[in-house]
C-alpha cells in the first residue's frame, strides 16, 4: 500500500525530464492592464495553473502538449501555440463584451433557483479524484505578514462524501527572523487558526460555506444574466443581505453556466453595511471577533470536466485575553489545482497530514519545486517580504 502511495507521489518527479515550462504575463488589450486569476490549462491534458495579482505565470507542461488555453469570466477564451518554440510568452485577452446585467424576472423563487444550482454542481463533482496542488498560506499579526509556507499537497477526495485524505509531498516555511521583530511573535501563541487546510477540498466541493445561505430569512436573491457577442450566457445569483436585520452578515454572488447549470465562481465576504453588528464574543478566557472574512472559488468547465481550479479563503480576527493577546490576525490560504486523476486509489491513510495549519508541515524539501511546479507566483512585494524571512 505504502509502494502505491510512494509511486503516485513520484509521478511528477518522474515526468519532470519529459516536460516543458512556460513564462508569462497577461494582459487586457487596449489598456494593458494585468489581469488576475487567469485559468491557465493545456489541451487534451488536466495540467493547470492560475496567474498572480501582476497577471504572471508559469506552466510546466508534457513534452507532447501543443496548446494553452485561457480562460477568465471576463474575457474571451484565447489559446496559444507551444509550436513557436518561445519559453516567453506574452498574451493579450479581449474583454468578452457582455452585455450589461439584466435582472431576470421568473416564476421560480431566486433562492430555489439557487439550492438548484449547488445540487446540480455538487453532482458533477461528486467523483473519486487524486487532485495534485500548490497550497500556500500567509499568516500577518496587525498588519505585517510574519509567516509563509507553500507546498505540494495531494488531496485524495472519496465518492459523494467529499471528504479527503490530504497527503503533503514538499513543503517549506519562512517566518520573519526574531532578532530583528519586536512583537515577540511567537510567545503570542500565533498558532490560533480558523481554517483547516485538511478539510480545504470538502469545503470548497461541497459548497458549505454558502448552503446554509439559501435556508434563512436575512437574505434577499437577485437574478441575473448577461451575453457575450457569441450569444454565451452567464447567470449570476446575487446574494443581498436584507438591511434591517442587525446581523453582522455575507454579500456576494454565484455565477453560473445558463446551459449546465454548473458552478463557474463564488465570491462571498462580509458586508461592509453590516461590518457595525459585529461582535466581540467571550470564549472561556479569550475575546474574539471576525473583521474580515471571504471566499472565492473558480470551478472550470472543460467539455465533460468539471473540476476546481482556484481557491481563496481569508480571515481577519481580532483576539484579547488578560495576559497574551490584544491582537489582529489575518490568514490567507491560496490552492490552486496543478493536475487530477480521477478514479479510486488505495493509500496507507497513516501518512495523511492532520494538522490545521500548511505552516505546522514544516521544510520538507526534496528538489526546488517553487521553480518548476505550476504554483502561483509570488508578486514582486511578496518576495522582497520572504526574502526579508529566516
Amino acid at each position: 500500500m505504502k509502494k502505491l502511495l510512494h509511486f503516485f507521489l513520484l509521478l511528477p518527479f518522474l515526468s519532470l525530464a519529459q516536460s516543458k515550462t512556460f513564462t508569462g504575463t497577461i494582459h487586457e488589450s487596449g489598456n494593458n492592464q494585468p489581469i488576475e486569476m487567469v485559468s491557465i490549462g493545456v489541451e487534451n491534458f488536466n495540467v493547470g495553473t492560475v496567474t498572480n495579482e501582476e497577471g504572471k505565470f508559469r506552466i510546466t507542461v508534457p513534452a507532447k502538449a501543443k496548446t494553452l488555453l485561457f480562460n477568465h469570466l471576463n474575457y474571451k477564451v484565447s489559446t496559444y501555440e507551444l509550436a513557436s518554440g518561445k519559453s516567453e510568452i506574452d498574451i493579450l485577452l479581449e474583454p468578452a463584451g457582455y452585455d450589461l446585467d439584466e435582472i431576470v424576472v421568473t416564476s421560480k423563487p431566486v433562492d430555489q433557483i439557487f439550492s438548484d444550482v449547488l445540487n446540480t454542481s455538487k453532482k458533477r463533482l461528486e467523483k473519486s479524484l487524486l487532485i495534485n496542488t500548490y497550497g500556500r498560506e500567509f499568516i500577518s499579526l496587525n498588519g505585517k505578514i510574519v509567516k509563509f509556507s507553500d507546498g505540494l499537497l495531494d488531496y485524495y477526495i472519496k465518492r459523494k462524501s467529499g471528504a479527503s485524505d490530504l497527503f503533503i509531498k514538499q513543503s517549506r516555511t519562512f517566518k520573519l527572523n526574531q532578532t530583528e521583530d519586536k512583537s515577540d511573535f511567537e510567545s503570542r501563541k500565533e498558532a490560533i487558526a480558523f481554517y483547516d487546510i485538511t478539510e480545504a477540498m470538502e469545503d470548497a466541493y461541497d459548497f458549505k460555506a454558502i448552503k446554509t445561505l439559501t435556508n434563512t430569512k436575512e437574505y434577499e436573491f437577485e437574478l441575473r444574466t448577461k451575453k457575450d457577442n457569441a450569444g454565451n450566457e452567464l447567470e449570476i445569483i446575487k446574494i443581498i443581505p436584507k438591511p434591517e436585520v442587525e446581523k453582522d452578515l455575507y454579500i456576494g454572488s454565484i455565477t453560473y453556466d445558463a446551459k449546465t447549470k454548473l458552478i463557474l465562481e463564488i465570491d462571498l465576504k462580509k458586508s461592509p453595511e453590516h461590518q457595525k453588528y459585529s461582535k466581540l464574543y467571550n470564549f472561556l478566557i479569550v475575546k474574539m471577533k471576525i473583521n474580515e472574512f471571504a471566499k472565492k472559488i473558480n470551478f472550470k468547465l472543460d467539455g465533460d470536466k468539471y473540476v476546481m481550479t482556484y481557491s481563496q479563503n481569508r480571515i481577519n480576527f481580532y483576539v484579547k485575553t488578560k495576559k497574551s493577546f490584544d491582537d489582529t490576525f489575518e490568514f490567507v490560504n491560496d490552492f490552486v489545482m496543478m493536475d487530477y486523476k480521477e478514479g479510486e486509489f488505495d493509500f496507507d491513510r497513516k501518512l495523511r497530514f492532520k494538522k490545521k495549519g500548511l505552516f505546522e508541515a514544516g521544510n520538507n524539501i526534496q528538489n526546488e519545486y517553487w521553480k518548476t511546479s505550476n504554483i502561483i507566483l509570488l508578486t514582486s512585494k511578496e518576495e522582497k517580504i520572504i526574502r526579508s524571512f529566516e
